[in-house]
């Protein structure tokens, strides 16, 4: 394949993800009402009951309608740019890199803020409705233990997968040439590059230890997330919570391990001149699509905290329990009495963080902190 080939195959590879990335992401924020647990509708706690309260379905309704039509046109509209791009004027490619941020930041805030519209409805539908929890109930099951999680201790295969890229880039480093490709442009042409010595050795390292230390962060805070059990069904959520996290904890550890292994390889093998390094931008996109489509997949099957498992639990017109009051504009949770540090989100899939514990901030000073040196240590390289 000759390089202009290659350059426009990249570039349609590129395009055709960021494209289906803005319209999986706009379509499955869109389809979120429907993946959180039935006790929870735009983050109001609600009876179990109320999943069948023909109002708040309207609502559900309203909100995948408006957010989804939204991201038909943006993603059309993305269409019609790289499609006049590719064909005729080259300028409107730079224009539709412009307009996939635009996108995709737009998309983002219009669910933050439908869903704090609705969140308003249905707090309203509570107050009227009488929704209440009379008293807290909590429980204690050990249903979950019988789903047996990820150690922590199996991140050491990140560890073993740079011990075996830092060996094999010893073993080739005579064969390098002086000059190797860091960086490389959208039409093949390297923008950057690197003397032969040692930074060439430590660049890939360093890629391979931050993923490594993002995947190992992910898996420590699902083993210490706070469980998620219903009181009116306290075996059956708490199995459920278990899958759930078992199965994300596995996705983690397989995409983490995988990712650390191909970055490794992949620049191992562009610099040894093996394959240009354009091609290696294609393989990062193709593993970046089966990384994003088996999360949606996830998603879908398991909902948020296991809630899609077993959808025969019983709604009831109990109310067991109502934290409300703890959850900030409906996403973030503030509770300075509650011992956990992570738990389940409220409106979407995935783990938050207990932000009335001093802990948390300090997390996010050593997450910000972390960022930054990868950054400088990238930067000082090239």
């Amino acid at each position: 394949m000759t390089a202009p080939m290659q350059a426009t195959s990249f570039l349609t590879l590129a395009y055709v993800f960021l494209i289906g990335l803005l319209f999986a992401l706009g379509t499955f924020l869109a389809f979120m009402p429907y993946l959180t647990r039935r006790q929870e509708c735009f983050a109001v706690t609600v009876p179990a009951s109320a999943s069948a309260d023909p109002y708040l379905r309207r609502l559900k309704r309203c909100f995948t309608a408006a957010l989804l039509a939204l991201t038909v046109l943006l993603s059309l509209g993305a269409c019609a740019l790289f499609t006049g791009g590719i064909q005729d004027d080259a300028g409107l490619l730079d224009t539709l890199d412009w307009y996939l941020i635009g996108s995709d930041a737009a998309v983002l805030i219009a669910y933050y803020a439908l869903m704090l519209l609705f969140r308003r409805k249905v707090q309203s539908r509570k107050d009227q409705m009488s929704w209440a929890a009379h008293e807290q109930r909590s429980v204690a099951v050990i249903a979950e233990e019988g789903v047996r999680r990820v150690p922590l201790a199996w991140c050491w295969v990140f560890a073993g997968i740079i011990a075996a890229t830092f060996a094999c880039a010893l073993v080739c480093y005579p064969l390098f040439p002086d000059q190797v490709p860091v960086r490389v442009s959208a039409d093949g042409t390297v923008q950057e590059w690197m003397a032969k010595g040692p930074a060439v050795i430590a660049f890939p390292i360093i890629l391979q230890a931050f993923l490594a230390g993002c995947f190992t962060f992910a898996l420590w805070s699902i083993n210490r997330s706070k469980k998620h059990v219903d009181p009116t069904a306290p075996a059956t959520s708490a199995l459920a919570y278990g899958l759930y996290a078992r199965a994300w904890s596995l996705y983690d550890l397989v995409c983490g391990s995988v990712m650390v292994a191909v970055v490794g390889a992949s620049f191992l093998l562009a610099s040894l001149e093996l394959i240009p390094l354009i091609v290696v931008a294609a393989v990062i996109i193709v593993l970046a699509v089966a990384a994003v489509g088996s999360a949606l997949v996830l998603s879908v099957v398991y909902g948020q905290a296991g809630s899609r498992l077993f959808s025969r639990m019983k709604a009831t017109d109990a109310m067991p329990e109502d934290d409300d009051a703890h959850w900030k504009a409906g996403l973030f949770y503030f509770n300075p009495d509650d011992a956990g540090l992570f738990l389940p989100e409220r409106f979407g899939i995935g783990w938050t963080m207990n932000w009335g514990r001093p802990a948390a901030w300090a997390i996010l000073g050593g997450i910000i902190a972390t960022f930054a040196a990868f950054a400088f240590a990238v930067t000082a390289l090239i």
